[in-house]
């Protein structure tokens, strides 16, 4: 308990100076980029492009789609997009190109802190500012990177918004959880459609401990991304309560309605616990693999089809 409350301060903490930091900035803006560059803004940014999905996400809650120059065409996919709605009110798609992105003339540009060095140099030298951001593995995490969004962005009262949203949704869903003692939490592994799931370090990863459960993998070290190689005598030694397969999965349309069938029909699986409580389900991926704001709704969702009992 006092780990939690310790814990539970210094988030508190946290968020109190990332607010006081955003109500203080202002421009000339003088930032550094989660690859370690320095960048100036020399103004509020009206002409944006963000080249990943989760910036996606977080700028068109935080600004208005006329200011979006560009978002990935990824944003516009309802199956793994949380705002497929919005990207359709902006004007265009686009992915790491050097060329366009110059002759749009943005302001800012954000994109991932792994995308090609030599395009993101090329940007630089043409004087785009290029604002390089990594994945957020925790909703922690997360807040963060909305709360560096809405600084560079000029929305600090609207990053504060959809923070305190974040916590509140968060501070429910573990008043339900937190009755459920630690021994008595269901066990998870997602069973991706490439043999592998994300064990500790990951946003899924925290995701699963903030719904109330046990990732089954956790206790085995992960590769370079987070990921675990699960075979099928693995998956069988783990025994999970719970079996997480893929919503969605890239280039193949129900592919994952294929997927959760062959897991639930599977002779070899016909032991797991998962399997005989027909507690194997299918994840919306636009939640799953959620690096946003919208992470929350992952931990809701999980939470609610782990202990439907909890929520009603």
């Amino acid at each position: 308990m006092k780990r939690l409350l310790a814990f539970s301060l210094l988030l508190l903490l946290g968020a109190c100076a990332a607010h006081q930091a955003a109500a203080e900035a202002t421009y000339p803006l003088n930032v550094t980029d989660d690859s370690g560059a320095h960048l100036t803004l020399r103004a509020k940014p009206v002409r944006i492009i963000s080249l990943t999905l989760p910036t996606d996400e977080i700028l068109l809650s935080l600004v208005d789609p006329s200011r979006m120059l560009a978002v990935t065409p990824l944003a516009a996919d309802p199956r793994i997009s949380n705002v497929p709605a919005l990207a359709a009110r902006v004007a265009r798609a686009m992915t790491l190109t050097v060329e366009p992105i110059v002759a749009l003339r943005p302001d800012l540009v954000f994109a991932a802190s792994w995308s090609d060095a030599s395009l993101v140099g090329q940007l630089r030298s043409a004087g785009v500012p290029v604002y390089l951001m990594a994945s957020a593995t925790s909703v922690a995490a997360a807040e963060e990177d909305v709360t560096r969004c809405a600084l560079l962005t000029g929305e600090t009262e609207k990053g504060t918004e959809i923070v305190a949203r974040m916590k509140s949704e968060m501070a429910a869903v573990e008043s339900r959880v937190n009755r459920i003692p630690l021994e008595k939490r269901l066990r998870v592994i997602d069973d991706t459609s490439f043999g592998a799931s994300m064990g500790k370090g990951s946003s899924w990863n925290d995701i699963v401990r903030r719904a109330g459960l046990v990732n089954a993998v956790e206790g085995i070290a992960p590769d370079e991304w987070g990921q675990v190689p699960v075979s099928t005598e693995k998956l069988l030694a783990l025994n999970p309560d719970i079996i997480i397969v893929p919503g969605w999965t890239y280039g193949t349309p129900g592919d994952s309605e294929a997927f959760l069938r062959r897991v639930m029909n599977d002779p070899a699986l016909r032991g797991l616990s998962a399997v005989k409580a027909g507690r194997v389900y299918a994840m919306p991926e636009r939640l799953r693999s959620c690096t946003s704001q919208y992470i929350v709704d992952a931990v809701v969702w999980l939470a609610r089809t782990a202990y439907p009992a909890l929520f009603e």
